[in-house]
């Protein structure tokens, strides 16, 4: 009875610690998507994913065309673009060309919903200047890149 007890306990041990380090290895991927059925159908039609190679290829042609001084290309962070996804209705980002203060272009975005329509804040709302409903300020490229 006392070697089953040991044997059970190491293989109890076992198999929590492969479980552990499997739980490193591959990190569960969280589905929090609070879409419609309809919303979801959208949101699989905006875009879709591109090869390594065709990223290349269509950078490299963008590159090609402007001078080393203008933008290629603007960061923002997992947290902007999930607080700007989260909004209600929300099934996509819609991403426009723009200038910053200093007259440099960059990119902002905001959310869009099932109808193609920018979210933006009700007309009723205290304030037009709400900052949950659009990313921008984004590290610019070739300045941060």
């Amino acid at each position: 009875m006392k070697r089953f007890f040991i044997s059970a306990l190491c293989l109890v041990s076992l198999t929590w610690a492969c479980q552990k380090e499997e739980d490193k290895v591959t990190p569960t991927v969280q589905k929090t998507s609070t879409l419609t059925a309809e919303e979801q159908l959208v949101a699989d039609r905006m875009g879709s994913t591109i090869s390594f190679s065709e990223f290349q290829s269509m950078t490299a042609a963008y590159k090609e065309s402007v001078s080393s001084e203008d933008t290629r290309a603007v960061s923002y962070g997992k947290t902007v673009i999930e607080k700007i996804l989260a909004q209600k209705g929300c099934v996509g980002i819609r991403f426009y060309f723009a200038k910053d203060k200093s007259g440099k272009t960059t990119m902002v975005f905001i959310g869009v919903d099932k109808n193609g329509n920018d979210i933006t804040p009700p007309s009723n709302a205290r304030t037009k200047d709400d900052d949950s409903s659009a990313g921008g300020s984004g590290p610019i490229c070739p300045r941060s890149c």
